[in-house]
Order: structure tokens, then sequence, then C-alpha cells
């Protein structure tokens, strides 16, 4: 027979074993959630290569069968017409325009002129880098060498041909600017 003693020690000895297996079960909870953490970032920024400024110009009314020449002497917006900064050496400058379906004009020239240059540059003041007509009407690629400000005069050189009453024309020329050809 068991005395009240030994009962009493026994009934605090599962107590003790009750809580202690409580405390073992919130020990494994807690340590569940505990855990380390760090955040990285990664930036970058991307660099603008040119910034374009360019200007539109109104040529006036040619009469059929008439040439006309325009500089920017004659039509003051074809001087500067295309205005750009560099940020690197070797930029490529692109002439992209629909001369081609100017099926009103026998001749639709652009001739472009270089006459702002960056000290050091292979190209001068008053150089043509490009020329581009009804049948070459992109031009690939312009070395821009050093970077810089630079900008560019047009010289047209136009010819239209019969029409039977008024068009109104309109040559579209698309400027950019990239770092690799």
């Amino acid at each position: 027979m068991l005395t009240n003693e030994y009962m009493s020690l026994n009934r605090n000895d599962k107590l003790k074993g009750i809580l202690l297996l409580i405390l073992s079960f919130s020990v494994v909870g807690v340590s569940a959630y505990v855990y380390q953490q760090a955040t990285m970032t990664i930036d970058q920024t991307i660099v603008e290569v040119a910034t374009i400024t360019l200007k539109n110009s109104d040529l006036g009314n040619l009469k059929e069968g008439e040439s006309a020449s325009y500089t920017k002497a004659t039509v003051a917006n074809l001087g500067d017409a295309i205005s750009l900064t560099t940020q690197e050496a070797n930029v490529y400058l692109h002439l992209d325009s629909d001369l081609d379906t100017m099926t009103t004009h026998t001749t639709y020239e652009i001739v472009v002129k270089a006459f702002t240059v960056p000290g050091g540059s292979s190209i001068t003041s008053g150089d043509t880098v490009c020329t581009i007509n009804v049948g070459t009407p992109d031009y690939s690629a312009v070395d821009l060498d050093v970077a810089g400000t630079w900008t560019f005069d047009f010289e047209i050189s136009t010819s239209v041909g019969s029409v039977n009453s008024d068009v109104v024309t309109q040559a579209s020329i698309i400027v950019s600017a990239e770092s690799t050809t």
C-alpha cells in the first residue's frame, strides 16, 4: 500500500513531468520561428547616350516643273537642323527618311553638313557627313567620334514634276543616336 506522501510526491512528479513536456514543445515551437534574415539590393543607372534636338522647316511653295535649293541662308531652320550632345565617344547618328515615297518630286536631296564639332574629332566644320535622297532615303551611321555638342546644317535640293492640282508634301526624317552600329 502506498502512503499519502508517496502519492503526493508522485502527483508532483507527474505535474512536473507534464510541465516539462509542455515547456519542451514551447521551446521547439518558438525555435521554429526564429531565423536570420538579410536584404541585398542591386542598383544600376541607365545613361542616356545622346540628347537630340531637331528643327522643323517650311520650304514654302514650289511650282510644278520647278527646281529649288535651300540653305540656312534662305531658310533659317536649316541651320543647326540637328543638335545633339553625346555623353561618350563613338556614338552613331542614324537618319531614316521617307524620301523614297515623294512621288511628286523628281529630285529631293538633303545634304547634312557638320557645323559645330567638338575638339579632337576627325570631322571638321563644313564637312558633308551624309546625303539622303529619293534613291537612298536612309543613312546607316555617322560616327560621332568624340563626346560633346554637335550641330548639323541641312542643304536641300528639290525638283518637282507636273501635278493636276496643288499637292502638299512633307518629308519625315527620324534621327536616332546609339552607342553601337
